[in-house]
């Protein structure tokens, strides 16, 4: 949803004076606080409130903006001049965030993960950088200044960008659900859930629990589960509420001298959050209109097949004669000159569920009554689709059965999209919660403590806030690469690249407790480097997590011909002969029990990809140790001559 209302004069009017009096009643409310520096605040609702007006209704409501803006700085102790300046910068900011949304079609109902990046970049990072920058600079003119202006400006922003975090999605998502009419039981669930949120982060900021804020987590996922994204901007927004609440009146003890310093640790954390929560409510908000569609597809496709019995078959259950429709032979795998029967048809299903294939028929003969069933078939190649068929008998006019008739579709890439989905959130659930759990405690722990802690101590706590990070950033690289790959946004850029060179500094970047070495002889080839980069990283990474410490790891590099193979050997368990294929899909995370890691099941599915947009492929072998030896061949790009093999060791 993207377009603007269109409203008469007099709702125009309405919707004007409405805006004007939200906005000037936050505004008031996050001056009078004590955190507030005059007309600077770090609470500043005001901005999401425009920025959503604007993107409802339009750019045209901006005067309701740039009035509202000038009531509340000129009746806060702001002389008329500075006010009117203010609101200059209040109201462009608006515009600019409308006008920049809109051009990058952003959509109101944040229903994919682009919009709500686009409204974390565009609207909260961009547009309020206007503000920020004309009101110190009006306040510096006129000689009102209370701090620095680096600082003076930092919580003007901030507070800007929080208001658009937390308040924009929340007013866009009740507009877009106003004529929703939810049942009795759903309206229990939200007063349920509302009630539990706000006793646990009563409890937590305000009751003295601040050390467990975890606890609201699975309150946050009920609400972004059970509601989407109106249930994740409506619990992120009653946290962000409460929490500044608490940190206000100082009943959650950050160690920040200054209290709009405090203000913005709480809001920082709050507003992490609230984004987690919104890409998870899109990631679901999408698999939901991906099943719409599907269901939509399979309608029309069974309508059609209902027709011209593309995909149907018939039974005779006289003579015994099948007949299939051209659509069938092909879902099957079957030529179509092929004479039918009942056997050649269980030949291609899987042995495990002909019986329940077999059932379902018979049931159904006996009953007289439509069946469905969901089984597994084998192509010729190998592999498994999975095909849902369903049926009814129809009689011969006295009663007695004399036909069986159905349709048949392929349903593999449905049940994959599924599984899919279903992988993505867990892994957004459960991978991203630790991490973010360990930086939250050692932040919480450095704020309060810091000054106790030695020097050491210290290094080591922001050492893992920083690994933590990394930990994170290369999770959602990687899903993101993936996405991007399974989509095909990704094409290679070549250029002439020295390879060794590049696998060095990359196997470098990975040195620990282990002896890492790069055996190989200095190549030019045509590759797309930063993706190669990303193959070796990932190889290494791999190699690193499944060997035991001080295990050595070797990367290879050798020219075959044209042809450029890289290769990471380890020492380790080594990878069983039945995971070697396994391991590079998505999600697989091969023999569990060979490791005391459990993986995401992203790194070598990355890797196959990557090395499919070269053209190449990769595979696994075991080495002489007994370890696992992970190849890659990339075909086609060498351009120099060999010279002196080299062998580097990188970390120990």
């Amino acid at each position: 949803m993207t377009e603007e209302i269109h409203l008469t004069r007099s709702q125009y009017l309405l919707s004007a004076i409405a805006v004007a009096a939200a906005y000037v009643v936050t505004g008031k409310l996050g001056i009078s606080l004590s955190v507030a520096h005059g007309v600077i605040t770090p609470v500043w609702a005001p901005t999401g409130i425009a920025l959503a007006a604007l993107l409802v209704f339009g750019r045209s409501m901006w005067p309701a903006v740039a009035a509202a803006a000038f009531l509340t700085n000129v009746t806060s102790g702001a002389s008329p001049y500075v006010a009117a300046g203010i609101a200059v910068g209040n109201t462009l900011e608006a515009v600019a965030g409308a006008t920049l949304l809109r051009r990058a079609r952003f959509r109101i109902d944040l229903g994919r993960v682009r919009d709500v990046l686009l409204l974390v970049g565009l609207g909260a990072g961009v547009s309020t950088l206007v503000s920020a920058t004309n009101g110190v600079g009006v306040l510096a003119l006129a000689g009102v200044n209370r701090g620095s202006i680096g600082s003076e400006w930092l919580l003007w922003w901030f507070g800007d960008a929080a208001g658009v975090l937390l308040v924009t999605p929340l007013l866009l998502l009740i507009f877009v659900n106003r004529r929703t009419r939810p049942t009795r039981l759903r309206l229990l669930e939200a007063l349920v859930l509302t009630a539990t949120l706000s006793v646990a982060c009563g409890v937590v900021f305000l009751g003295g629990a601040w050390r467990y804020p975890y606890l609201i987590v699975p309150l946050l996922l009920w609400a972004t589960l059970g509601f989407r994204q109106l249930g994740a901007t409506a619990g992120s927004f009653l946290v962000g509420l409460i929490a500044t609440w608490g940190t206000v009146v100082g009943t959650v003890p950050i160690d920040v001298s200054s209290g709009a310093g405090r203000v913005e640790v709480t809001q920082t954390l709050v507003a992490a959050l609230a984004i987690g929560m919104l890409v998870v409510g899109a990631t679901l908000e999408e698999g939901d209109a991906a099943k719409r569609e599907a269901e939509h597809t399979a309608a029309r496709l069974s309508e059609a097949q209902a027709l011209t019995h593309i995909g149907s078959w018939e039974s005779d259950l006289s003579t015994g004669s099948v007949t299939w429709s051209d659509e069938l032979y092909r879902i099957f795998w079957i030529p179509k000159a092929t004479e039918l029967s009942a056997r050649r048809f269980l030949e291609r299903v899987h042995p495990e569920d002909r019986p329940r294939l077999k059932e379902a028929g018979r049931r159904a003969f006996r009953d007289q009554r439509p069946f469905s069933v969901e089984y597994r078939i084998i192509p010729p190649a190998g592999g498994q689709r999975i095909v849902h068929t369903r049926g009814r008998v129809v009689d011969d006019g006295s009663g007695s059965p004399a036909r069986l008739v159905g349709t048949a579709q392929d349903v593999t890439e449905q049940r994959q999209a599924e599984i899919l989905r279903a992988d993505i959130l867990s892994i957004v659930s459960h991978e991203l919660r630790t991490p973010l759990a360990a930086i939250l405690n050692f932040a919480m722990t450095l704020s309060q403590k810091g000054d106790e802690l030695g020097r050491e101590t210290a290094a080591h706590m922001i050492g893992q806030v920083g690994k933590q990070a990394r930990r994170i950033d290369r999770l959602l690289g990687d899903l993101l690469e993936i996405d991007r790959l399974r989509h095909g946004f990704v094409a290679p850029a070549r250029e002439p690249t020295d390879v060794l060179e590049l696998v060095s500094q990359v196997a470098y970047g990975n040195r620990g407790d282990h002896a890492i070495s790069v055996e190989g002889e200095p190549t030019r080839a045509n590759l797309d480097a930063p993706k190669i980069g990303r193959i070796v990283d990932n190889l290494v990474s791999n190699a690193v997590k499944h060997t035991p410490r001080g295990t050595p790891i070797t990367v290879r590099l050798q020219r075959e011909g044209a042809d450029l193979l890289i290769a990471v050997d380890d020492e380790g368990p080594g990878i069983p002969e039945e995971y070697k294929t396994s391991v590079f899909e998505l999600f697989d995370r091969g023999d569990k029990a060979t490791s005391d890691e459990s993986g995401t099941g992203i790194g070598l599915a990355l890797v196959a990809r990557l090395s499919a947009l070269h053209g190449g492929y990769a595979w696994v072998e075991d080495t002489a140790a007994g370890g696992a030896s992970v190849r890659v061949l990339l075909p086609e790009c060498v351009l120099s001559e060999p010279r002196e093999p080299v062998l580097t060791t990188v970390g120990a």
